[in-house]
């Protein structure tokens, strides 16, 4: 039976189109095959102002941006950009941006890291689908993933919910128990009921390899799991492939940027995802 529309003032009502339009888990996994790549890249450029090391060579950083996108488009799938790192853009700005990404063949995701109330949240959300985004991460401090994840779906987003952060002191994620169960585990937990997209778990000493495959336990198959490659937590990325498989999406982000020759670096880090994805396909990944 052929799905139904309704037409009302020349346009076809969005709400009947919702059930055939690709989810985000869908485009991803197109784009995966299409590519043939798990890596995202991070596009949090710094001006020379900012800091003394790992900055951009002028002030000009969208046309930096737009540079880098072209770079790594052949092998890479996503583009995720930090929040923090588009203050002072404009919002026709940061569409010029994704208008280039989505021409490129890749995926959109600002890492916002979002936690705020609902009307808040709803406000961020229509701003974030302005803007040309395909997803958003989210933070589940004020307990409304469910809330944020329908918010999200209802634009067409994807959301991606931080489960357990790379920064040291965040292993208060793992010491903090909610219902007898360690607030990351519990978190995947609501991810798994709310349809969320993904989950985002970073790198770190405090992040234990079984850790990853306690959240893939509990998130189930039907999530993405985000991830950064980190210095010597590089066996992480390998462990989150074996549990998540093509539904990895691993993140690299100054490496490239700042690197002399980043089309390069991005090519040798598609290549170095795909040999572990190749060693998992014929079962022999050695981890």
């Amino acid at each position: 039976m052929k799905a139904k529309t309704r037409i009302k003032y020349g346009k076809v009502n969005l709400f009947y189109m919702s059930s055939i339009l690709p989810s985000f888990l869908d485009k991803y996994a197109e784009v995966v095959k299409k590519k043939n790549s798990i890596l995202c890249v991070g596009l949090d450029p710094a001006l020379p102002i900012q800091r003394m090391r790992q900055v951009i060579p002028n002030d000009d950083r969208l046309e930096f941006m737009k540079r880098i996108i072209a770079d790594v488009a052949p092998y890479a799938s996503v583009i995720k950009m930090n929040r923090q790192y588009l203050i002072g853009l404009t919002a026709a700005e940061i569409r010029q941006l994704n208008v280039l990404i989505h021409q490129q063949g890749m995926l959109s995701i600002v890492d916002h890291k979002l936690a705020d109330i609902s009307s808040s949240n709803s406000s961020a959300i229509f701003w974030i689908r302005e803007e040309g985004f395909d997803a958003f991460t989210f933070n589940p401090y004020g307990g409304n993933i469910e809330e944020a994840t329908r918010m999200a779906h209802e634009k067409k987003l994807g959301i991606i919910v931080v489960t357990l952060m790379s920064n040291p002191q965040a292993i208060i994620q793992k010491l903090l128990n909610i219902y007898e169960s360690p607030f990351f585990l519990h978190v995947a937990e609501i991810c798994k009921v709310a349809k969320s997209d993904g989950c985002m778990i970073g790198a770190g000493s405090h992040i234990k390899l079984t850790d990853i495959a306690k959240i893939k336990q509990l998130i189930g198959n039907n999530a993405i799991a985000l991830v950064p490659i980190m210095g010597q937590y590089k066996e992480n990325a390998k462990h989150t492939i074996l549990h998540f498989g093509d539904k990895t999406m691993i993140s690299v982000g100054g490496a490239i940027l700042y690197s002399d020759n980043p089309p390069e670096k991005a090519r040798q880090y598609q290549e170095q995802f795909n040999a572990y994805r190749d060693k998992l396909s014929q079962k022999s990944l050695d981890i």
